[in-house]
C-alpha cells in the first residue's frame, strides 16, 4: 500500500540546495526556462515562453504535491548563483513508480550539479517516498542529459517515443531506469 508522506523538506547536498518550488521561485524558473537551449530538450517547456508560464507551473506545482501527484523541487546553488535547476519526481497513478525530470540552467552546465541533485532525488525517491521504481527520458539528442542519468544510476534500457506537448510531436528519447532493489 502506497505511504502518505507529509512534506516535502529541503533537500541539502554538497553544493546544492533543494527546496519545494513555489511562486517565490517563479522569478529564478523563468530567468532560464524561456531559453531556446534549454526547452529544446524538453517535452514540456514552450518555446517561446509565455508571460507567467513560470508562475503557473509553480502554482501547479504546489496544487500537485498537495494532492500527492509529485514533487518539483527548485534547485538553489552555491554562493551567490541562485536559482540554477529544476527537478521533479513524478508519481504514477499506483504511488511506487515515478519519473525524475529536471531542466538546468545553460550557465551551470558541466558542473555536475544535475546529477548532485538526480542523485538526492534518487534517494529521496526510493528512501522517504519508498518508491519501487524510478524512470526517466532524455531526448536522444542530448547526450549530457543521457550521461547524467547514468552517472546518477539509472540504467539506460532502450529508446522509447515519447509524448511531447510543446513540440506537438513526440521526441525519441533514450529510456533509463532504476529499482530500489538494484540500489539498496
Amino acid at each position: 500500500m502506497p505511504v502518505k508522506l507529509e512534506g516535502p523538506r529541503p533537500v541539502a547536498t554538497e553544493r546544492l540546495r533543494l527546496e519545494p518550488l513555489v511562486l517565490d521561485h517563479a522569478r529564478g524558473l523563468d530567468r532560464f526556462a524561456r531559453l531556446w537551449e534549454v526547452s529544446r530538450y524538453t517535452a514540456n517547456i514552450p518555446h517561446p515562453y509565455p508571460p507567467r508560464c513560470a508562475e503557473d507551473f509553480a502554482r501547479r506545482s504546489t496544487e500537485e504535491r498537495r494532492d500527492g501527484g509529485g514533487w518539483v523541487f527548485a534547485v538553489i546553488g552555491e554562493g551567490e548563483e541562485g536559482m540554477v535547476g529544476v527537478i521533479d519526481i513524478t508519481l504514477a497513478d499506483d504511488r511506487r513508480t515515478g519519473e525524475l525530470g529536471y531542466a538546468f540552467a545553460p550557465w551551470v552546465w558541466g558542473k555536475g550539479y544535475a546529477t548532485e541533485a538526480a542523485r538526492a532525488m534518487i534517494r529521496l525517491g526510493f528512501g522517504y517516498m519508498r518508491l519501487d521504481l524510478i524512470e526517466a527520458y532524455a531526448n536522444v539528442e542530448n547526450p549530457a542529459s543521457c550521461r547524467v542519468l547514468a552517472k546518477a544510476g539509472l540504467r539506460r534500457i532502450g529508446e522509447q517515443r515519447m509524448p511531447a506537448p510543446a513540440r506537438d510531436a513526440d521526441m525519441l528519447c533514450e529510456a533509463y531506469r532504476a529499482y530500489w532493489s538494484q540500489l539498496r
